[in-house]
């Protein structure tokens, strides 16, 4: 059965929560909107039925001095074979953010009210990491937005490697003309994608390029907005994704309507950062098509802060 969901007045759920927070809504609190994601509501997304996730290494130099991607060959003379090593930062690439990256800032806290002496106090500490999500695999529905064509046929222009603050209207403009349908008549727990056009205008950047970008803390995304929130809140979204580096419009436009902690630390939704659109946007197109199936298998280890995606959409 789905899960009843309270109306967005309602919001926190609890007194002296975070604004917008969701604490307790949940059963298992490990997994966060993730619960949308029942056996059945699988089935009736499966129905429906090419990789999303970038090379570990394509983002190279890394984006905000994180550390990059390190590949070690092993020749194990003398015998012959290979072992190799690798070393990166789980968020130097496509990857999927955790209820432990970002808390609510004023308050301190992360979803369910989890401190950082929660995260950091105990070794091996596992709460509000993704390695539950690995254990049942992310599965469901997904529905592209692809905001980077649609603005290009009305011919709005805007950098794709800078601010820009996509307006719920356009989103709402774009499921209306692809005949998509986000309520809970439909599949609850749908999985948004919204391309930006990010990571298009990224791939044709030379070596200087990248060099000039990795530091740019300017990224387009939805804009925030009340209405954004409470729309986000009422579509009852398993997870959000973008090809951008923080699915929101970076520098944020509405502080108040942050999503990172609402998202994250008020409602326990996933937020997939430089996911690769670009075939899937192209194979929409091919079939007139928006919604597929959607899996992803994230690094199963405890405690992760984030993980690659491993990522296919299939039709």
């Amino acid at each position: 059965m789905s899960q009843e969901i309270p109306a967005f007045h309602d919001l926190p759920l609890q007194g002296g929560d975070p604004p917008f927070s969701a604490w307790g809504l949940w059963e298992n609190n490990q997994l966060g909107a993730l619960n949308h994601l029942t056996d059945e509501n699988v089935l009736k997304a499966a129905q429906e039925i090419k990789t999303a996730s970038l090379d570990l290494d394509a983002i190279n130099p890394p984006l905000l001095g994180r550390v990059g991607f390190e590949h070690k060959l092993i020749k194990k003379a003398p015998r012959t074979i290979n072992d190799d090593v690798i070393s990166f930062n789980t968020q130097g690439g496509s990857q999927w953010d955790s209820f432990r990256h970002f808390a609510y800032q004023a308050d301190k806290k992360f979803y369910c009210g989890v401190t950082q002496d929660d995260i950091h106090g105990e070794p091996k500490s596992a709460v509000n990491g993704i390695g539950q999500w690995a254990k049942m695999a992310i599965a469901g529905r997904g529905i592209l937005i692809d905001y980077c064509d649609w603005a290009k046929e009305r011919n709005i222009s805007y950098e794709k490697l800078s601010t820009h603050a996509i307006p719920l209207e356009d989103i709402k403009s774009i499921i209306k003309e692809r005949n998509l349908t986000i309520d809970k008549s439909c599949v609850q727990g749908d999985i948004l994608f919204i391309r930006t056009g990010y990571m298009e205008a990224y791939k044709q950047l030379d070596s200087v390029g990248c060099e000039e970008v990795k530091t740019r803390f300017a990224w387009p995304g939805i804009g925030q907005s009340l209405e954004t929130t409470e729309w986000l809140w009422k579509s009852q979204f398993a997870a959000v994704a973008a090809d951008s580096p923080a699915f929101e419009c970076t520098p944020c436009v509405d502080e108040k309507n942050l999503l990172h902690q609402i998202l994250l630390a008020g409602w326990g939704t996933p937020i997939g950062e430089l996911f690769d659109l670009e075939t899937l946007s192209e194979i929409c197109k091919k079939n007139n098509r928006w919604s597929f199936f959607f899996t992803s298998v994230p690094l199963n280890y405890s405690g992760a802060v984030a993980s690659p995606p491993n990522a296919l959409a299939i039709f």
